[in-house]
């Protein structure tokens, strides 16, 4: 049973568990053959081209998605931190060659639950009914995520790309948006090198199309 508040802070913001009480969480992680596991800064959790046997909830840390396009260079996809399920469209299509690589940037803690389970007999018990029709909503939701990073991608010109990007970010009430990642991180999530990003950032501040102040940012 899960009792560290911390973990169950990253369960709750996970979409797999909404609707699920309290009470029904045990039941839930029970149900789904959830185990916690620790994996170390820098070690992969899949390969490119390798199999996901569980689809995995991050409790604690860092994680990094990315894959390698045809000059074999690597694109960051997503970097993300506590309460993100990953690795749901492998586990259910039973993909055989993983199109993308997961790796630890931090020391993680992440619970890994076995997606089938909520497939199996007694598909309308209630919670079994709560959890497919979650586990479909967040599927979707990356489904639009994918998108966009298509979007981003399919821009001929860094500038376009950077707009559409920071267009998807959220606002603070000054208008400024907040980066997620390191500009090196940045610039393999933009499909460019580093140095290409900082001079087209610098162009677009001394143009007065936009303001920086560390990772957070203004489109002007």
């Amino acid at each position: 049973m899960i009792t560290n508040q911390d973990y169950l802070f990253s369960i709750r913001k996970c979409y797999l568990f909404d609707n699920v009480d309290d009470e029904q969480l045990p039941e839930a992680i029970k149900l789904l053959n959830g185990r916690i596991k620790k994996v170390e800064k820098e070690d992969f959790i899949v390969q490119l081209g390798g199999v996901l046997q569980n689809a995995g909830l991050l409790l604690k840390g860092k994680i990094e998605s990315s894959f390698q396009n045809e000059n074999y260079d690597q694109i960051t996809m997503h970097t993300f931190t506590g309460g993100y399920l990953f690795g749901e469209a492998l586990v259910i299509n039973g993909t055989k060659n993983s199109p993308v690589q997961v790796r630890a940037v931090e020391d993680c803690i992440i619970l890994f639950i076995d997606l089938a389970e909520i497939y199996q007999s007694d598909i309308h018990s209630p919670l079994r009914v709560i959890l497919v029709e979650n586990l479909i909503k967040s599927l979707a939701r990356k489904n639009l995520i994918l998108n966009q990073k298509v979007r981003i991608l399919s821009q001929r010109s860094l500038r376009d790309r950077i707009l559409i990007y920071l267009g998807t970010l959220p606002k603070d009430k000054n208008g400024f948006v907040k980066i997620p990642f390191t500009q090196t991180a940045l610039a393999e999530h933009l499909g460019v090198n580093r140095s290409a990003l900082s001079r087209e950032l610098g162009r677009m501040q001394n143009e007065g199309l936009l303001i920086a102040d560390g990772r957070r940012m203004k489109l002007l």
